[in-house]
């Protein structure tokens, strides 16, 4: 039996993606299954979002402009205490074990590689906030 957890519609997801085309995605089928979804189209813009929001999870491109997704969670943990165990996934085309294992010390939640895998993302959410 499952009790005092929030129904998917009272979680946020803060998604920072570069892409137009999968932030629009993203925002649909995040938003079909329950969840309120804030997009950013990058790491700067992403963190002027979480002064406006606060997300239980954090989707997030490895590779953009102005500032990376390695430069935001390396951010968020170092500099943002509140954030230190916020879920944090990555969603990136970057395949090579080396990037995963540059980020490995920020600790995300997950490191996910597109093309996107809808089922694993939900599955990896689901995960990341109990459900």
């Amino acid at each position: 039996m499952i009790i005092n957890r929030k129904p998917a519609a009272q979680k946020s997801i803060l998604v920072i993606e570069d892409e137009e085309a999968l932030c629009e995605i993203l925002q649909e089928e995040l938003a079909a299954v329950g969840y309120k979804v804030t997009i950013a189209r990058n790491g700067l813009e992403g963190l002027s979002r979480l002064q406006d929001i606060e997300p239980d999870v954090i989707i997030c491109d490895r590779n953009m402009p102005a500032m990376s997704g390695h430069e935001l969670l390396e951010r968020l943990r170092n500099v943002y205490p509140q954030y230190k165990h916020l879920p944090f996934i990555f969603l990136t085309a970057l395949s090579d074990p080396r990037d995963k294992h540059a980020v490995a010390h920020l600790r995300p939640y997950a490191y996910l590689e597109k093309p996107l895998d809808f089922q694993l993302l939900k599955r990896t959410i689901e995960e990341a906030l109990g459900e």
